[in-house]
């Protein structure tokens, strides 16, 4: 169907949604209305007009998220099948309700004769982990690894689900932490893709859907594949093994792992097939190895690097938990992959040595002021001096 003939719906405050919630903000952080989400969805806080209940936590349950996701409005020419497909991802989220890490998700409809989807999800209270990252530049080595913990637990229910859930849209902006800091939330299985027990993908696996440069490698490899059957089998949980690692790294370094400023998808997607991260324990003291290594068997594409790859997600707690346990004893850990085998993209830019002769204090601004202001003043006294001496 051609995106032109699609009426999008676009809610106004006060407007009621699915007879049951009403628009009380419609996020306006942007100059159009709402707050804008993956595949051009638009987020709106809403309240439940059913509880009617003046108790305090049924007035915190009655506020709510509603995410929609118009057609028209997507970033992704879905066809019919595809859409379709796209009703069942969202039901998914339904499926993994009152996990502690994952935002609860209680109705999905299809309303406009189906061309829009209505998801009511759990408000959270708080602000998303791009938004802290952007306010805080790096994170303290304990806050980032307790967030990581997190996102793992988040991301272990996922994988153990009877038909497991890849979510393969793992970034900061779909990760939300509350305002004491206390608790992380999953959002957005809006692309996530389920297999059967029998391993047959349930969903599409060919679009380009996610966002670069938190796509896994993978997903390029899979798209050189012509056999259906053999793509299916690139999906797997590296996808998010990757996108975590990322997340992890930018926590710790302010920096994504790999740059590329091609908008080219596959330029930025194939980058980890040339380069590797560099090591954060090299720039930050405070950084163990232990939490590098972690990173890069996350993070390892080249062929040679494939054999330290995490196989699940309880790999990567036993490495974290070893590290909470003994962070001291980590820093004696050596890198699997060290610096002078890596080959790094930015290595000119991180160049710990060249950092500290940069700060050295006679290579600041303020020392070559104060040597001409020393100058003026030497120079001042010396005239007065010889006026004075010619005057008596």
């Amino acid at each position: 169907m051609d995106k032109k003939e699609i009426k999008p719906i676009v809610y106004q405050i006060n407007d009621l949604v699915l007879n049951r919630y009403r628009i009380t903000d419609d996020f306006k952080k942007n100059k159009d209305k709402g707050l804008h989400g993956g595949m051009g969805s638009t987020i709106y806080k809403a309240e439940d007009i059913t509880v009617k209940s003046t108790d305090y936590f049924d007035n915190k349950n009655k506020t709510v998220a509603i995410k929609v996701i118009n057609r028209a409005n997507s970033d992704v020419n879905f066809n019919d099948e595809e859409w379709t497909k796209m009703l069942d991802e969202c039901v998914t989220s339904q499926r993994v309700a009152n996990k502690p890490n994952i935002v609860n998700t209680f109705d999905v409809q299809k309303v406009n004769n189906g061309n829009t989807i209505i998801i009511v999800m759990e408000f959270i209270d708080g602000i998303s982990l791009r938004d802290y990252i952007n306010e805080k530049g790096i994170l303290q080595v304990k806050e980032a690894v307790y967030i990581f913990e997190k996102m793992l637990n988040a991301i272990k229910v996922l994988h153990n689900f009877k038909e497991k859930i890849i979510h393969r849209d793992l970034k900061p902006e779909n990760i939300m932490l509350t305002r004491d800091l206390m608790n992380v939330k999953l959002i957005d299985f809006g692309i996530s893709t389920v297999r059967a027990t029998d391993d047959k993908i349930l969903t599409y696996e060919g679009t380009t859907l996610g966002t670069p440069p938190y796509i896994s490698p993978d997903f390029y490899r899979m798209c050189q594949e012509k056999d259906k059957t053999t793509k299916s089998k690139y999906i797997t949980e590296q996808f998010d093994f990757f996108a975590l690692g990322v997340i992890f790294y930018e926590m710790l370094m302010g920096e994504k792992p790999f740059v590329n400023k091609s908008k080219n998808e596959n330029d930025i997607i194939k980058v980890p097939y040339t380069y590797d991260p560099i090591p954060i324990s090299n720039v930050r003291s405070d950084i163990s190895p232990a939490l590098d290594n972690i990173i890069f068997k996350c993070l390892a594409t080249k062929s040679n690097d494939l054999q330290y790859r995490y196989n699940n997600v309880d790999e990567i707690l036993k490495d974290l938990h070893s590290y909470i346990e003994n962070p001291n004893k980590s820093f004696y850990q050596k890198l699997i992959k060290p610096k002078n085998k890596r080959t790094l993209q930015l290595a000119d830019i991180f160049n710990v040595e060249k950092e500290k002769q940069r700060l050295r204090f006679y290579n600041q601004k303020w020392f070559y002021w104060l040597i001409f202001s020393v100058t003026i003043v030497i120079s001042i006294i010396s005239i007065v001096l010889i006026i004075l001496h010619e005057i008596k």
